[in-house]
């Protein structure tokens, strides 16, 4: 049946609110990171940074080390940390390992991504050392035996195979591949016959063959920095030049003229829809901006997206959008919708999530709703001991020296309704779509389709490597 859209005035109150809204209250000033003060930052060794945050609460540890090497460099890094979690050391039994753990009260981890890997510790700082010596014995001298290594082979493939009749893994590689291309990550990784030819050395010397290259440490606890370099000397000692991390892999989205809708037929209950597109490179003066467009166009349940589609139109089960700056300087940005809709109102919901894109309902009241929330997450969201470093790491990343909040703080207060109306021209409008559709297409009308675009049915088998 047709549905007739609810009008919705966002500036209503109820008498309950607009009394509670009244109250007098003492403003929270915001609180940001300081170097010195909340971390420190030394040279461990050539090569090594290290980074120290104290923990003033209780005397539980987390350690880290990261390094800028991943599965561009090494695709079978991935494999390696999946054995990991089997293999023991060479004087203890995968079993024997994890109760030594348990009796320390610590816990071990191995990960890889595509630019990075990391060794991460986490326990009490009275068994540091001890943790860490098990660690180091973990990294360097892994040990399994062959029968462990296929009968991980097997999973993994069978993993691999249950993805191509998930929905949810579906549409994430469908999304990949209307991003990128034959440059999807899926596409990248490793086939089956490379994962079967995988032999038990060349995985056992991967964790070890990492601490070559230059990384950084990164601890909080309880320990002082004095003591803890002294520990970490003892069984993190350096020797000889480090090898220089390979160059960061940035991955760029598809160059387009037009629209491009993309569709894999899928019996689901509903209709999983994705739009996006790159907006050029990561600008810090567009920080500011952009989140305040992200909170008023796509992010929570005031926001445009939600209220239009959703609440208003009833045309969605789900729906956000966001405009997401790069991570590091010289990364792309992205602008990202997504929503999941009634299959048979696919048409409809994409038709209004596109008109919303480009013409973005105006709201002043909405917009200084907005701001004033940020404003307070600002004043309320104090950074944790335990998220200073990774929070400082990422800020360096992005060529800041130190807290950027605070400028941001300042910024907000003095930001326009124009600021956001001009980056949303500037940013967002008409711009090229890449749409990614999962669905049932007995239901979906394909011609329905082609009016936002050309149209592609993609084959299960594309998305993912053999």
């Amino acid at each position: 049946p047709q549905i007739d859209p609810v009008t919705i005035d966002p500036s209503r109150q109820s008498a309950f609110a607009a009394e509670i809204l009244a109250m007098d209250f003492e403003p929270i000033e915001p609180s940001f990171v300081e170097a010195d003060k909340d971390y420190r930052r030394i040279t461990f060794a050539d090569g090594v940074e290290l980074f120290y945050a104290p923990n003033p609460l209780n005397d539980l540890f987390s350690l880290s080390i990261s390094i800028d090497v991943g599965t561009e460099e090494n695709d079978k890094l991935s494999l390696a940390a999946a054995l990991m979690d089997v293999a023991g050391t060479d004087s203890l039994s995968n079993e024997a390992l994890q109760k030594e753990w348990y009796r320390l009260g610590s816990s071990f981890n191995f990960g890889a991504s595509e630019n990075a890997s990391g060794f991460s510790l986490s326990g009490l700082d009275e068994q540091f050392e001890a943790s860490l010596e098990l660690m180091m014995s973990a990294i360097k001298q892994p040990s399994t035996d062959s029968e462990t290594l296929e009968q991980l082979k097997s999973i993994l493939i069978k993993s691999r195979q249950d993805m191509k009749s998930s929905p949810p893994a579906i549409a994430r590689a469908l999304n990949l591949y209307n991003r990128y291309g034959e440059e999807s990550p899926m596409l990248e990784s490793l086939t089956t016959e490379e994962i079967r030819a995988t032999q038990l050395d060349e995985l056992l010397s991967l964790p070890g063959a990492l601490l070559d290259y230059e990384h950084t440490l990164a601890y909080t606890g309880s320990l002082p920095l004095e003591q803890l370099v002294e520990v970490l000397r003892r069984h993190h000692p350096l020797a000889g030049d480090l090898k220089q991390p390979p160059a960061y892999r940035f991955r760029t989205v598809r160059e387009i003229s037009a629209n491009e809708v993309y569709v894999v037929d899928q019996q689901t209950a509903q209709a999983q829809v994705r739009i996006e597109f790159a907006d050029g490179e990561y600008n810090a003066d567009d920080r500011v901006p952009a989140s305040v467009y992200t909170s008023y166009f796509g992010s929570g349940m005031s926001s445009v997206v939600f209220q239009e589609l959703r609440e208003a139109r009833a045309l969605a089960y789900s729906a956000s959008a966001r405009y997401g700056q790069g991570s590091r300087l010289k990364d792309q940005n992205l602008m990202l919708g997504a929503i999941g809709t009634q299959t048979d109102k696919t048409a409809d919901a994409l038709d209004a999530f596109i008109d919303l894109i480009d013409n973005m309902p105006e709201s002043e009241e909405r917009f200084e709703e907005t701001v004033t929330a940020l404003l307070n997450r600002y004043r309320t969201s104090k950074l944790s001991f335990r998220e200073v470093i990774s929070a400082v790491r990422g800020w360096e990343k992005l060529g800041f020296k130190g807290d950027p909040r605070a400028e941001s703080y300042a910024r907000l207060q003095t930001l326009q309704f124009s600021d956001l109306l001009a980056f949303q021209r500037e940013h967002v409008k008409n711009r090229p779509k890449l749409i990614s559709i999962v669905g049932d297409l007995s239901i979906i009308d394909k011609t329905e389709l082609e009016r936002f675009g050309s149209v592609k049915e993609v084959a299960i088998d594309d998305l993912f490597v053999d």
